[in-house]
Order: C-alpha cells, then sequence, then structure tokens
C-alpha cells in the first residue's frame, strides 16, 4: 500500500469493497493487540485516541477511517472547536444519522492525519476506531459404505447403516459376486474395492437399496464416488440406450426421487456427486441405484465410498430443563439487537398476533425486515411458539420480542450501528418495558473494557436494570472480545449436544471462544447449547440460506451453529426467571444463573464452560438472591472524571435502580471503542480467513 492513496469508504453503496479494506485494517488492529493502559482517561499529555487507531492513522495518512469520537463535556463551554466542526473543517464527515446521545458520541468519517488533532481538542474525551462487527453463528456422525470387505454389509463410518444392501429384480438375488450389481476389485474403485452396476441386458427396474435411520436429522448430506463409464466404447459401439439412477425414499420405498442420472450422456467420467437430503431424513430412508434402461455391451458404473454424513438437530430445550418448568417468558420482553427478524408463523399466537411487538433498523434507508436470516434465527430461540413443529419450540415462547435491526442483509455492521441500536432500547426500555437484550455479536478487536464503547454501551444497559447476553464468539482459545469481556453482562459459550438427548457426552463446542480477558476476567461464564440448532428462517431469499446450502432444512426451519445460538437459550431462560421473579436486577439474574450451572457432565471444565451448562429448572426454583459482579468496578468511560466508579459501593440490593442518581453519573460522557461482530457461528466454510470470527459454518 506505500505510496497509493486508498481510502475506506464504508458506506454501504460501495458494499463489499470497501467493506473488506475496513476489515483488513481491522485485522491489522487485532495483530497489533490492545496494549491500552486502564488509565487512559487520567493522562491528560497523551492524545485521547485508541493508541493502535493512532498508529494505523499515521502509518496511512490518506485513509478514510470510521471512527467513533467521544465529546468531553465538562469542557463543553471552552471557546474551541466542536468536535463535529473539527470534523467537517478537515472535509470529514459526521455521520448525525446515527444518535449515540446517551454517550455523548457520535460517528464520522476522517482521514488518518486529522486524527490526532482531533484527539487534541480539549472537548474530544475518546476517539475509537468504528470497526466492523460480525454476527457470531461441529458434531455430525456419519454411515458410509466403501465396500471393502466386498460385501452388502459394509459399515466404515462412525454409525451403522439400518440394514444391508438388498437387490431387486436381479438375477443373482442379493449375492454381491453375480449379477447386475456385483462387488469387485478395480482400478476404477476409489479406494480398490467398489460396487460395479452393469445394466447390460437387463430388464428395467432393477435395483439395490439401503436404509439409515435419520430420524430427527438436521443435516443430512449424501456424497458417493462413481465413475461412470457407460459412454465408453464396446466392439467399436458407444453406449446409447444404459441409465441408471440414483434415488432417495423417505417412506420405506413407497415413493422415489431421482437425484441424478448416470447414463451414457449424462453424468460421465469420475467424481464426487454430493446431495443436501435433510428434506428425506425419517428412521425409514433408503439410498437406491435403479437400471431404467439396458444396454448392450460392458459398460459400467463404479460406485465407492457412499456415505451420509448426519446431526440430529440440538434438543436444546430439553437439555437446559426449559420444558421442566411452568413459565414460558409471558410479560417479559426481549430485545434482540442483531440483523432483523422477519415475520413467521411461529412467532403469532393463536389469535393472529405477533410476538414481535416492535420494529426498527437503525440503517438508514433500511427496513426491519431480515434479508441475512440470522436475526430470525436467534428470534426463534428465544421466542418461537413451535406452531408449525412443536420440536421447533423457543426457550420462551410467550415471550415479547423487540426487533432492533443493526445489520444489513449480508451481515455487514459497524460499532456505531450497534451504539445507535443500544440507544434505542435505552430510550424505549420503559414503554416496552424490555428487561432482557440479545447480543450475539463481537468485536473482531481485543480491548479494555476500560475503553471500549460496546462494553460502555452494554453497561448502561445493565445498571438501568436490563440484563444483558452476549455470545462469547466463536475463536476459540484465548479470544474474548468486546462485548464478551465485560465483566457485567453474561457471557454465554457453547456446548455440542453430540446428537444424543443425554448431557453426560456433551462437550464444549471446539469454536466456543474462552480465556481471560485484557483485565483479567475470565469468560465464559456459562455455556449452553449451541450446535446444529433448528430455528425460524427468515425467508428463503435470505443471504445466509442462499449462501449455506448445506444449512438448509425445508422452507420454514434453518439450521446454524455458534455461540450465537447459545447466547439466545440463555436470554430465554433469563425471560423465564423473569416472569417467576420479576423484581431481580441484573446482577442478581447472573448469580442466579452461574449458581445453578450444572457442573456434573464429562465435559465440564472451568477455563472452558465457567460455572457450567444452564440449568433453568434449577435457576427458577432456586432462592438465592445473592449479587454477581460484586465489587467490580464499572467503566471509566462512564464516570464524568478521571476517577472510575465503584458500583459496589452503591448497593443495589439495598438501592432501587431509580434512586442511585443517573444524572450525575454523567451517562452523557460515555465514551466509546472500536469493535466488530465476531460471534455468530456458521460452519466449516472457514470465515476466519475473510475475519468472520463470528459466524460458524458446518459440516
Amino acid at each position: 500500500m506505500t505510496g497509493v492513496k486508498q481510502k475506506i469508504n464504508h458506506s454501504r453503496s460501495r458494499g463489499w469493497q470497501a467493506f473488506n479494506l475496513l476489515v483488513a485494517l481491522t485485522l491489522v488492529l487485532a495483530a497489533l493487540g490492545a496494549a491500552v493502559p486502564t488509565s487512559v482517561m487520567a493522562d491528560q499529555d497523551e492524545p485521547k485516541v485508541d493508541p493502535n487507531l493512532l498508529q494505523l492513522a499515521e502509518e496511512h495518512p490518506d485513509f478514510i477511517f470510521p471512527v467513533i469520537v467521544q465529546k468531553e463535556l465538562k469542557n463543553k463551554d471552552l471557546p474551541d472547536d466542536d468536535p463535529e466542526t473539527v470534523v467537517e473543517k478537515a472535509n470529514g464527515k459526521v455521520n448525525r444519522e446515527k444518535k449515540m446521545d446517551f454517550i455523548a458520541s457520535f460517528s464520522a468519517d476522517l482521514t488518518g492525519k486529522e486524527i490526532r488533532k482531533l484527539a487534541n481538542n480539549p472537548k474530544v474525551r475518546w476517539v475509537s476506531l468504528d470497526a466492523p462487527l460480525f454476527s457470531a453463528a461441529t458434531g455430525a456422525g456419519f454411515v458410509m459404505d466403501d465396500f471393502s470387505s466386498k460385501s452388502y454389509y459394509g459399515n466404515a463410518g462412525t454409525m451403522n447403516w439400518s440394514s444391508n444392501w438388498t437387490e431387486i429384480g436381479d438375477y443373482g438375488g442379493s449375492d454381491p459376486t453375480r449379477g447386475r450389481f456385483t462387488t469387485v476389485s478395480s482400478t476404477k474403485c476409489f479406494y480398490g474395492n467398489c460396487l460395479r452396476v452393469d445394466p447390460e441386458f437387463s430388464f428395467t427396474d432393477v435395483s439395490i437399496f439401503r436404509q439409515v435411520d435419520l430420524d430427527g436429522a438436521a443435516l443430512a448430506v449424501l456424497s458417493i464416488y462413481r465413475r461412470n463409464e457407460l459412454n465408453a466404447y464396446f466392439l467399436g459401439y458407444p453406449g446409447t440406450r444404459e441409465e441408471v439412477n440414483l434415488q432417495i425414499s423417505a417412506d420405506n420405498g413407497e415413493s422415489w426421487t431421482t437425484l441424478r442420472t448416470y447414463s451414457s450422456t449424462q453424468n460421465t467420467g469420475a467424481d464426487v456427486d454430493t446431495f443436501n437430503i435433510a428434506a428425506y431424513a425419517t428412521s425409514a430412508t433408503l439410498i437406491r441405484f435403479d437400471i431404467t434402461n439396458q444396454q448392450y455391451g460392458s459398460r459400467y458404473l463404479f460406485i465407492d465410498s457412499v456415505m451420509v454424513t448426519y446431526a440430529m438437530a440440538s434438543d436444546y430445550r430439553n437439555t437446559v430443563r426449559a420444558n421442566e418448568v411452568p413459565m414460558t417468558g409471558a410479560g417479559v420482553t426481549v430485545a434482540v439487537v442483531d440483523s432483523g427478524i422477519n415475520p413467521h408463523f411461529d412467532l403469532q399466537t393463536l389469535d393472529g398476533n405477533s410476538s414481535l411487538i416492535a420494529n426498527t433498523s437503525l440503517l438508514s434507508g433500511t427496513t426491519p425486515a431480515d434479508g441475512y436470516g440470522h436475526g430470525s434465527h436467534v428470534a426463534g430461540i428465544i421466542g418461537g411458539k413451535g406452531n408449525l413443529n412443536p420440536e421447533r419450540r423457543g426457550v420462551a415462547p410467550d415471550a415479547n420480542l423487540i426487533n432492533v435491526k443493526v445489520s444489513d442483509d449480508n451481515g455487514m455492521c459497524l460499532g456505531s450501528d450497534l451504539v445507535a441500536g443500544l440507544q434505542w432500547v435505552y430510550d424505549n426500555r420503559n414503554t416496552f418495558n424490555i428487561k432482557v437484550v440479545n447480543i450475539s455479536m463481537n468485536s473482531s478487536v481485543a480491548e479494555s473494557y476500560q475503553t471500549s464503547p460496546i462494553d460502555a454501551a452494554v453497561e448502561v444497559l445493565w445498571f438501568n436494570g436490563i440484563v444483558v447476553v452476549v455470545s462469547a464468539g466463536n475463536s476459540g482459545a484465548g479470544a474474548v472480545f468486546p462485548p464478551a469481556n465485560d465483566p457485567f453482562v453474561i457471557t454465554v459459550g457453547a456446548t455440542d449436544e453430540m446428537g444424543t438427548p443425554m448431557l453426560l457426552d456433551d462437550a464444549v463446542a471446539s469454536f466456543s471462544a474462552y480465556g481471560t480477558t485484557e483485565d483479567g476476567f475470565v469468560k465464559p461464564d456459562l455455556v449452553a447449547p449451541g450446535r446444529n440448532i433448528l430455528s425460524l428462517l427468515a425467508s428463503t431469499n435470505a443471504s445466509a440460506y442462499n449462501n449455506h446450502p448445506a444449512n438448509q432444512f425445508n422452507n420454514d426451519y434453518f439450521r446454524m451453529s455458534g455461540t450465537s445460538m447459545s447466547a439466545p437459550v440463555v436470554s430465554g431462560a433469563v425471560a423465564l426467571l423473569l416472569q417467576d421473579e420479576p423484581n431481580l436486577n441484573p446482577d442478581q439474574v447472573k448469580y442466579r444463573l452461574m449458581a445453578t450451572a450444572n457442573k456434573q457432565w464429562n465435559g465440564y471444565n472451568l477455563t472452558t464452560a465457567g460455572a457450567g451448562y444452564l440449568d433453568v429448572f434449577a435457576a427458577v426454583n432456586g432462592t438465592t438472591t445473592e449479587s454477581a459482579n460484586m465489587g467490580i468496578l464499572a467503566s471509566q468511560l462512564l464516570s464524568t472524571g478521571s476517577d472510575p466508579i465503584n458500583w459496589n459501593s452503591v448497593g443495589w440490593n439495598s438501592v432501587g435502580w431509580n434512586s442511585v442518581g443517573w444524572n450525575s453519573v454523567g451517562w452523557n460522557s460515555v465514551g466509546w471503542n472500536s469493535v466488530g461482530w465476531n460471534s455468530v457461528g456458521w460452519n466449516s466454510v472457514g470465515w476466519n480467513t475473510v475475519a468472520w470470527n463470528s459466524d460458524y459454518w458446518e459440516p
């Protein structure tokens, strides 16, 4: 980039090209580390800017950086130019449409060479990178026959087939050594032995099939290696009539669907063919090769490594014992700050009303609709009613939901978008009686909670009586980024249920983030199911649905994995607890969930699972009203001066929320820092190569 003037314009009209440039800078910032001293606010001799951002700005003076600027209100009467004026005089842009008044901040676009000047203005308290955010989304088993034993009963997978191969209509019967279907040793096979299909002089409707039990599978993918030589020459004549169909049945052979046809002109040569068969996943799923046209001559179709990879849908309600409590979340409002929520039949009450009581978009020029697909999925985990399928019921099916859209149809989001969304929640908390906020997103940059704007924002909500639940992230060991690093909020890691109803074989998912934060706090606080979660599909036009065909289930539900999915399980649990005990404050809710978490499972480890596995039944039936977070200092960005506030001295249990005197704390002087979404786990597509640390895709 040396000697080349480049600009990062994060306006959405520039799309992915600009966004990827910003991602690249964010990765550089992450590589630099977050060596921000906790006393940054007290040192007036240093520029009031994140030091890593300052380094990048000085190295790239002509870049246009998106930043978040916190104003120093105690100096508002000084004769110096206001920060907004400083930006505009430097030919920068102030993004006035993003309201962040509750932290006395604004977002702007400014060249690197102007950032130091801005940071030296006495009316500026802190300047941060407005970094991109990513939503935060493995345990599949498989059956396989590689025909290594040259038999019809081979089981080379982690699980067994439900039956042997069975031939119908063949003169050799189900004998693997004779007939139209035989097992052979050949260089045409992938592993040396394989199934050979010979349509020569065959009557039609000669077939061979095998059964696999896929009951309850959320993921089901069939793959085969084939070498199709039906078009080969025999005695000088090419094949012209032979035809073999690969078919599937979901009803034990009552009806069949053709997945692919192999003939002298179709799908010839060698390849691996893969099919999503989730729509045919039952206890009586059959895989069949059917000869539908015969040939003259010795031309063959070789089949090897017939494999079905599958994963059972998470039964997360039963796993966390939400099904054992009478509460349904009625009367409790949960705000979902995400990519939007689409209307869905599973969000409607019996009288036709919707659980969505409010919708808003903080993205200029957009509707609250979910074009990405992440927010709707999260909403279903919290409050899906299971109208279409009772097994897809959410944890708190009668909770009220609020749709706060902060990311666009590609999942693109900036820190200022999230802050604007949290501002909306703050402004409307009393109107809608908001008690829980779910944030299934994480920053792409590690940072102290004392200087992170996102952490300061979630603390504003926390200290105003709103329980904030956040995903831990999907970056594995040592990667706990804002807001997951904030010591006050409830940070949730993900477990893998291994496709079984037993808790004892559950394990912390390999992608689930854990570790010690920049400030020495151990995260996550607890864990909940986050692998192979079936929940609401926003629409078949959603970008997540179309970009990840292996995750498609049907036209109503979609499969996702990640701590983005485990966080709403806990948000739903909080709704159940607050329905039962509405007077609990956030610190008491957090303490109750952690005190009653289950440690009695083989995969439990304090480092990766925190207090343990969420247990809703134990939490609702618990009686402790002790408070978590005792003695922890609030973010310095929430203080009006250089000294942080020791909220422990306020005494949450003895002082009413409204009597603390929030105005004296100086909420308007909260500052913000750079963040990015890092927590939705999609699957195994390898998003980390483009900094998608949050979405975790599989298989």
